[in-house]
């Protein structure tokens, strides 16, 4: 049944369902031994290194001690205050991390990055490439320390042209110079307000991929590389089938009004109780004959203004506004269950609580479940890859910044007096 309704005044439980395929013993993570630097603010980057770290990599995260990652002073996001025991937003994107608070600023702070570099696999900022140059954190100067080093770079729009040094946003880069703004919503009017981080998180899958790849030539030619990602390129992809028509045919696809879809049961209708419902029958013909049993109207299979795909597109206008009236007449989670015996495609528009609670969630592990040493049990998102043999586990809570300095530097070689004085000096926390 759907949807799926949360206990009043209680938070539902998550735990994993029972895997119900043969047991398998687990393994370490994919990525068991490789050694990650985070150098990133904000969501993009520490999104894949927060995957990367899921999947088995130690990740040090790199912060300056007298600010930190932007992202940990967020005070509310539309009205959700976002401090307390934890910032939830920061939260999800750091589990499992190291924290290395260190001044880049200082000549001690670089070289114990340096002493950091040598012996990793991975280094990925999305700092500007001239903030970069500036602390000494440039692909020359990290390469030339560590030639088999994976150097992963994202910009907001490249790393060549005009804007190459130009800040970058997801709301900027992404949503509105990468043309989803324009697309996403009618015709007229205003556009569609954007989600908290949708074109970071999309992007974080670009890096992801694109550091494992490079990691996969290395083993094979032993030689590390550059790999550079943008938030405009990733919009691209994303438009991909918009951009190659336009590239094709020198014409830009429609946005299109839901009331006037060439297909009608490929479209969206409004329920009795105010919800919306998607259809995505685009095989208009294979699915009609079933579609009208299931809402009630046989006989519009063989009403001639509906009874090809030819004649429902001709007059498909009247046909929006008969399913308007036909889908007003019943509940969200009747049309759904109705709709669903008939084997048609279609979904419910979810609110997010409605996700949180979805059984279909909760059985595919969506959601695990994190002792935090000031929060107490606390759920959070799993990154949405599920590996049959090796481990993908979320190590730990987000650090503090500067919480593993004095650990990693000891695993440097440094020594304890070693890090009074650079902590005299204001290079490390």
């Amino acid at each position: 049944m759907w949807p799926w309704r949360p206990i009043s005044g209680a938070h539902r439980s998550c735990t994993a369902a029972p895997f119900k395929q043969q047991e398998v013993e687990k393994m370490p993570g994919a990525l068991e031994g490789i050694k990650v630097i985070e150098l990133g603010h904000w969501v993009a980057v520490p999104c894949a290194c927060a995957i990367l770290s899921d999947w088995g990599a130690e990740v040090v995260k790199i912060e300056d001690p007298g600010v930190g990652d932007s992202l940990r002073g967020i005070k509310s996001i539309e009205g959700i205050p976002m401090q307390g025991d934890i910032v939830p937003v920061f939260e999800v994107l750091n589990r499992g991390k190291r924290d290395l608070g260190v001044n880049l600023r200082t000549e001690p702070g670089r070289q114990i990055v340096y002493n950091l570099v040598r012996q990793s696999d991975v280094f990925v900022s999305n700092f500007q490439s001239q903030v970069l140059d500036r602390l000494g954190m440039d692909y020359a100067t990290l390469s030339r320390i560590n030639p088999k080093l994976v150097y992963a770079v994202l910009t907001g729009y490249g790393e060549a042209g005009a804007d190459k040094d130009k800040p970058g946003y997801d709301y900027t880069a992404f949503w509105a110079r990468g043309g989803l703004m324009s697309k996403l919503g009618p015709p007229a009017g205003p556009p569609p307000g954007h989600r908290p981080g949708i074109g970071d998180s999309i992007t974080s899958l670009c890096v992801t991929s694109g550091i494992l790849a490079a990691l996969l030539a290395r083993e094979r030619t032993g030689k590390g590389q550059k790999v550079s990602f943008s938030l405009y390129q990733t919009a691209a992809w994303v438009l991909n089938q918009d951009i190659q028509v336009a590239l094709y045919k020198q014409q830009e696809i429609p946005n299109v009004d839901r009331q006037k879809a060439k297909n009608p049961i490929w479209n969206s209708y409004q329920t009795s109780d105010g919800r919306w419902l998607q259809l995505a029958m685009m095989q208009s013909e294979r699915y009609w004959p079933e579609f009208c049993k299931a809402i009630g109207r046989p006989e519009l299979q063989q009403d001639p203004r509906f009874s090809s795909d030819e004649n429902r597109e001709k007059n498909h206008e009247l046909l929006i506004s008969m399913l308007n009236e036909i889908f007003a007449g019943k509940t969200l989670r009747e049309w759904v269950d109705i709709l669903d015996r008939h084997g048609l495609v279609s979904s419910a528009a979810q609110t997010i609580m409605e996700i949180i609670a979805d059984p279909q969630a909760m059985e595919n592990d969506f959601f695990v479940h994190l002792d935090h040493p000031r929060a107490g049990e606390i759920q959070m998102v799993a990154s949405p890859v599920k590996f049959s043999v090796t481990e993908a586990t979320i190590k730990g809570p987000a650090p503090e910044v500067g919480q593993h300095s004095e650990e990693i530097l000891l695993e440097l070689g440094y020594t304890w007096d070693d890090i009074i004085h650079f902590k005299d000096k204001g290079a490390i926390i």
